[in-house]
């Protein structure tokens, strides 16, 4: 379903296109996109139509105060903007296109109506916990795999509430916004929380995250029914078919968010210790919430990620996106693969 409408006008065809292209191609981008290389062409369409939002190449700048039924305008620059053109939004339009699209759909989010309601699905996303109260279990591993995989055939996001996440090790782009900044959008504005889902979300290996929050007391100091109604907010919100939370006890109320999983996996070593701790959580989750957490939960023994995944040449900062895709090609990616796959014929003697 399409509630919304986009106009891309340059004179370079190829680039309009292939622009567009992405624009329908991005998981979740819930609008039609339309593309014009000449002025004559826009206004015919505009005389009928209205858009939300219209990129202009600033070769038609001289038209842009005299375009109506174009509700958000973005000129599209190879340099500096006139003067006269500064009311509206420029975009350096040589800029990768995930880029472009961010800057446009988080202004938009800002422009629209505070008032509007969330369009929702009624089939909300599918919501995965993957927490364990063991450490070094390969948690954070898990999920990633898990989401990579699981983005090969629907659309993902990957969502981090650790204290600490270190995912840029896996992931060194740095950009503008995260999760802190969606939670404090979503509050004061929640009618356009899928716009500004789209404005922050990145992608790896297919996989869409939110870049986790930067600041530990951000993640401690939430409420944990605040969280797990932003959490739902997002999985009705149209744009993805599986939501994957990495979670941690720095959160203030694990056993909330727990509950709204619809699986959890408990990744674990096997150990004397770590038995007791799964069983300790149990104890206390059933004492909450009786067994709901407990039944939507599997308990995991993941293999033990191979020694030359750990190698120097993975720890330095130019390489160490590398670690995540031998990961995948691992006995460790297999492993989660054929989790996400049970029914998938492996071959004899394929090691796990």
């Amino acid at each position: 379903m399409k509630n919304g409408v986009i106009a891309i006008i340059d004179s370079e065809a190829d680039y309009a296109l292939k622009l567009a292209e992405y624009f329908n191609l991005k998981s979740g981008l819930q609008y039609s996109v339309s593309v014009f290389t000449d002025y004559q062409s826009l206004q015919n369409y505009l005389s009928e139509n209205v858009v939300d939002i219209l990129l202009i190449s600033e070769d038609y700048a001289p038209y842009v105060n005299g375009i109506t039924n174009a509700g958000n305008i973005f000129i599209l620059t190879e340099g500096n903007v006139d003067a006269a053109l500064s009311e509206y939004h420029s975009l350096y339009k040589y800029q990768a296109s995930d880029c472009i699209l961010r800057d446009v759909m988080s202004c938009y989010a800002s422009y629209h109506s505070s008032g509007q309601t969330l369009i929702t699905s009624t089939v909300p996303a599918k919501i995965i916990g993957v927490y364990s109260p063991v450490k070094r279990c390969g948690k954070t591993c898990f999920a990633l795999s898990y989401g990579c995989i699981d983005a090969l055939s629907e659309t993902c996001l990957y969502l981090n509430f650790e204290e600490y996440p270190g995912f840029f090790f896996f992931s060194e782009e740095n950009g503008v916004g995260d999760l802190s900044d969606l939670l404090y959008f979503y509050r004061q504005n929640p009618g356009n929380l899928d716009k500004k889902l789209m404005a922050l979300s990145k992608s790896y290996h297919n996989l869409s995250y939110i870049p986790p929050m930067q600041f530990s007391y951000d993640i401690k100091n939430l409420e944990g029914e605040d969280l797990a109604g932003f959490i739902q907010a997002i999985a009705r919100s149209l744009r993805f078919q599986t939501l994957v939370l990495d979670l941690s006890d720095s959160l203030k109320d694990v056993p909330s968010v727990l509950k709204i999983c619809d699986k959890i996996y408990m990744p674990t070593i096997d150990d004397a210790v770590s038995e007791h701790k799964i069983t300790h959580f149990f104890e206390n989750a059933r004492a909450i919430c009786k067994d709901e957490i407990e039944k939507k939960c599997e308990v995991l023994k993941l293999p033990y990620p191979e020694e030359s995944l750990f190698s120097p040449e993975y720890r330095d900062s130019g390489n160490s996106s590398v670690f995540l895709e031998k990961l995948l090609c691992s006995s460790f990616g297999a492993y989660v693969n054929r989790l996400l796959t049970p029914r998938k014929e492996f071959p004899l003697g394929e090691e796990l």
